[in-house]
């Protein structure tokens, strides 16, 4: 049924329905005065039913013209004899007018104010439900789906610097600029839905801006981390380099200036110290290397099926000469095991390892490296009996350049990446590494690999 249809029934009822009412509460002998106030009340009604000062102008007249046919005199004719009842009517229809007028008004206000609060709450819904977004992608895809929700209007997200070649739609607007359209699918909305587009729109600049602002921050906080591990790395290196260098120019010296004062057994100790620095230096220049590879993700693994028992035997021969003076061992299974692993990575994991544990350790202690195989991994450890990892650099043990101690003294300190190396080539494995206290003291470094499951 029409919207006007629906108001002139309830005009018409409301009317006869008070109509009817006075007539009954005039059996009873009530005057004119309380009938009128009746009557009164029909336009009010009218006002508040159809929210239209038009109907209740329309009740007012026919108030009026009921009560003059229903109780003046003569009575049901619309003519008037009495001057107080004119006055009567006059005054009525004046007071029916009025109140029928700032009732539909005050009904008008009362349904604006409920639209604006119900705009207002979805606006507030808008601009919190960008909160919760993070990523470019997922400020635009919330912007989509709350402009779906609440207009239900398709709309894209065209971001753009050249935003002249998008014609229509609205503008997505920052502080920096414009950074492109919002597109709709259809004609243009109006009204409420428009509101809620712009806000959309607009919420979607600052979404957008923001993302843009923390992008910036974290590149800067990137190229200020990359800057300080890069001076930092040139810093350890240099000193690394110095004693080694060192030790290297002062034997060689020996050798050139005293060769024939010296003994078979003074050549035999230099030239046994000359290969210790150079393998040294090569362990050093390995690590650098393979933490460049890391860092430009050209660390590539080449796999095959490898013999535990070869990969750590090439790693103790490579780091024999670190135990002459430590009680250390070797345990390995019973039977032959293999894995796919990168073998020569695996290897450099264990000299990190066992250089780790016997720089830490005093002479005479106990190193141990054990190989286990469980039905689904190989589990390998090296274990000491040193003074273990100080509690405040236990959670970032496994990060670059972390030392026991930071301080730059003579003799070598190491450069804090053997660990951080040791978790990159593990975890590329697909397995994992971890730091445990080996009671009563000393430490537990330990790594796996998984391994195919033979039936």
């Amino acid at each position: 049924m029409p919207e006007t249809m629906k108001n002139a029934l309830k005009s018409m009822l409301t009317v006869l329905f008070f109509a009817g009412f006075s007539a009954l509460v005039s059996l009873l002998g009530i005057g004119n005065e309380s009938i009128i106030m009746m009557f009164l009340l029909s336009v009010l009604f009218t006002a508040v039913l159809t929210s239209s000062r038009l109907w209740a102008l329309c009740a007012a007249v026919v108030s009026v013209m009921l009560f003059n046919y229903l109780y003046t005199e003569p009575k049901f004719t619309f003519q008037v004899y009495s001057t107080n009842d004119l006055m009567m009517l006059a005054f009525f229809m004046v007071t029916a007018v009025v109140s029928g007028t700032v009732t539909s008004k005050l009904q008008t206000e009362m349904e604006v104010a409920g639209r604006n609060e119900q705009t207002t709450r979805t606006l507030y819904q808008i601009a919190t439900g960008f909160l919760s977004a993070s990523g470019q992608e997922s400020v635009i895809m919330r912007a989509e789906d709350l402009i779906r929700e609440y207009t239900g209007l398709t709309v894209r997200v065209e971001l753009s610097p050249d935003t002249e070649n998008l014609p229509g739609g609205y503008a997505i607007r920052t502080p920096a600029g414009t950074l492109g359209r919002l597109i709709l699918s259809g004609d243009r909305p109006e009204g409420q839905k428009e509101l809620i587009i712009q806000a959309v729109s607009t919420q979607l600049g600052i979404a957008l801006e923001r993302e843009r602002l923390v992008s910036e921050r974290e590149s800067i906080r990137l190229a200020m981390e990359r800057e300080r591990q890069r001076t930092t790395l040139l810093r350890s290196i240099a000193h690394d380099l110095r004693s080694p260098l060192t030790a290297l120019s002062g034997a060689g010296n020996l050798l050139s200036d005293h060769y024939g004062d010296l003994t078979d057994a003074e050549r035999r100790k230099l030239a046994s110290d000359v290969s210790e620095e150079i393998i040294w230096l090569s362990d050093l220049v390995e690590n650098i290397l393979n933490m460049t590879r890391i860092n430009e993700s050209q660390l590539l693994l080449q796999k095959d099926d490898e013999v535990i028992d070869d990969v750590v035997g090439e790693a103790v021969k490579h780091t024999e000469r670190l135990f002459r003076d430590r009680k250390f061992s070797v345990t390995l299974p019973e039977e032959v095991v293999t894995a796919k692993m990168d073998g020569k990575l695996i290897a450099q994991v264990i000299i990190n390892l066992l250089e780790n544990a016997a720089r830490h350790t005093p002479a005479d202690s106990k190193i141990a490296l054990r190989v286990q195989a469980e039905p689904a991994r190989l589990v390998i450890s090296v274990s000491d009996t040193g003074n273990g990892v100080p509690k405040e650099i236990r959670d970032r043990l496994f990060e670059r350049f972390v030392t026991q101690d930071d301080r730059i003294v003579d003799g070598r300190r190491g450069l804090g990446l053997g660990l951080a190396i040791c978790k990159t080539v593990v975890e590329a494995h697909g397995g994992e590494i971890r730091y445990e206290d080996n009671l009563p003291h000393g430490s537990i470094f330990s790594f796996t690999l998984p391994m195919e499951v033979r039936t």
